[in-house]
């Protein structure tokens, strides 16, 4: 019940709530702003980019187990970086900035820089946990497989919850202007599977040095090289392909569009000329 407790809890309050009040607040925030249509989509692009490090951060806690465990520290540090994101983004941003970023597009495309970064930093958190706790679901439908697929369902009625809940009140208190509320609401829940995180509501069984392949890299950090060394080739090409969007995504939204096509051209050239040894026979 505690795993169940735990998926309830990270996909209303992460999945459900924190991601879906990010994409609710992020463009009517920017609009008030003054920002353009195009640099919207930017900063959209870049607010989603956690999403794609899923797989990377799936392969870094299958080989690299903090303190003995593959998921719980890296949840904690997960959501640790949301919230250090969301209190950067209470800080910065009041009512008062956001109306005089508005009448100096350079202030304004400052301020909506770091911001897209607060907006980063918290989709991180919902972007972790959730393929986190979808390592361990898959990893028990696959030890029993008479479970079935209800526990896919029930994450998703948890995050449908969650969104309704989240849109149902993100909308008037957008409308009001009240952003500020909006992100403390963000905190709180950015805070709430932390406990049960803390607590190893995430079950799993402690690894140790003297397990078969597993060598110490440095104080608290474990190297599984007996599973590297069985699938490296999936293991090289998802860390490679996860990192390429977050990095192209910052390139562009920082950077300028030219910088960016050109940096998207050195990383396709960059995976293919390193994924094509790995699938030659």
């Amino acid at each position: 019940w505690r795993f169940l407790s735990w998926l309830a809890i990270q996909n209303f309050a992460m999945y459900g709530g924190v991601s879906a009040l990010v994409m609710s607040v992020s463009l009517p925030l920017f609009k008030e702003m003054g920002i353009d249509a195009s640099k919207q989509q930017l900063y959209s692009t870049m607010t989603l980019s956690p999403f794609a490090l899923k797989p990377l951060i799936g392969v870094f806690s299958d080989l690299f187990p903090l303190r003995g465990y593959h998921k719980r520290y890296l949840a904690l540090i997960s959501i640790l970086i949301g919230l250090i994101g969301c209190s950067a983004l209470l800080a910065l941003y009041h009512n008062r900035n956001a109306k005089e970023a508005a009448q100096d597009p350079e202030q304004a495309h400052r301020l909506s820089d770091l911001l897209v970064i607060c907006f980063f930093c918290m989709n991180v958190t919902a972007a972790n946990l959730d393929i986190l706790g979808e390592g361990k679901y898959s990893e028990i439908m696959r030890n029993h497989p008479e479970s079935g697929s209800s526990v896919i369902t029930f994450k998703f009625a948890c995050s449908l919850l969650g969104s309704i809940v989240t849109n149902s009140y993100v909308g008037p208190l957008t409308d009001g202007g009240h952003f500020h509320i909006i992100f403390c609401i963000a905190l709180g829940l950015l805070l709430t599977p932390f406990y049960p995180t803390l607590r190893g509501w995430l079950p799993e069984k402690k690894r140790r040095k003297s397990d078969p392949g597993m060598t110490k890299i440095c104080c608290g950090c474990l190297f599984d090289q007996g599973s590297f060394q069985k699938k490296r080739t999936p293991f090289v090409v998802i860390a490679l392909s996860g990192l390429a969007v977050p990095l192209l995504s910052a390139v562009t939204t920082f950077a300028s569009l030219r910088i960016g096509i050109a940096v998207s051209m050195i990383v396709f050239f960059l995976l293919a000329g390193v994924t094509n040894p790995l699938f030659s026979p």
